[in-house]
C-alpha cells in the first residue's frame, strides 16, 4: 500500500550532496527489505513445462497474444530504489516493485475484472493460484507476495529512510 513520506526526495538529494556514503547505504537497506518480496513472487510464477497451450511459442502468423517464457517472466519481476518522476498529482515513489513483461502482467492480473472467463478458469485449474490483495492491488504473483509479506517490505523501506535521516541529522548537527 502507498505511504506518504514528506521530504524524502529532499533528504536523498542532501545525502548525495553532503554524505555520499549514506546516500549509497540507503538504497542498499531499501533493497534488503524488497528482495524477499521479489523472490517469493518469482516462486509463484508457473514453470515453462506447465504453461497453458495458448501461451506456447508459435509462429507470428498465429496471433499477437504474448507467449510465456518462464525465464523472461521471472527476470521481469524486480524492484527499484531510485525516486520516480512525479505523477499527475505530484507524487513520487521512492521504492517500487514492478513486473515488466506482458505475459507476467497477464498472469498477475487475469481474473481481476472477469473471473469467470475460460482463460481464467483454465489458469485456476492448472496452476491452482489464488488472487490476493484488494481492488487494484490484487494479483497472483507480485501482489500476492506483497500481501503475504504483511507490510514488512514497506516498514523496512520506511525504517531505512528514517535511519538515513537520523544519521544525516547527527552528522550535520551544529554544535556551539
Amino acid at each position: 500500500m502507498p505511504v506518504a513520506v514528506k521530504g524524502a526526495v529532499a533528504l536523498r538529494k542532501a545525502l548525495k550532496q553532503y554524505t555520499p556514503d549514506l546516500a549509497k547505504q540507503l538504497p542498499k537497506e531499501m533493497a534488503v527489505a524488497l528482495k524477499p518480496v521479489v523472490k517469493t513472487a518469482r516462486g509463484y510464477l508457473p514453470s515453462q513445462g506447465s504453461i497453458l497451450s495458448n501461451w506456447q511459442p508459435r509462429e507470428n502468423s498465429q496471433g499477437r497474444f504474448p507467449t510465456y517464457a518462464a525465464n523472461l517472466v521471472k527476470r521481469g519481476i524486480g524492484y527499484k530504489t531510485s525516486p520516480s518522476k512525479p505523477n499527475k498529482k505530484g507524487f513520487r515513489s521512492l521504492a517500487r516493485l514492478f513486473n515488466k513483461t506482458a505475459a507476467g502482467a497477464i498472469y498477475e492480473t487475469a481474473g481481476r475484472i472477469n473471473p469467470d472467463s475460460i482463460f481464467v478458469k483454465n489458469m485456476n485449474n492448472k496452476y491452482s493460484s489464488t488472487m490476493k490483495g484488494r481492488d487494484k492491488m490484487q494479483g497472483r504473483a507480485l501482489y500476492r507476495a506483497y500481501e503475504e509479506n504483511n507490510g514488512k517490505a514497506r516498514d523496512g523501506v520506511l525504517r531505512a529512510i528514517e535511519k538515513a535521516k537520523n544519521s544525516f541529522d547527527k552528522r550535520t548537527m551544529v554544535r556551539s
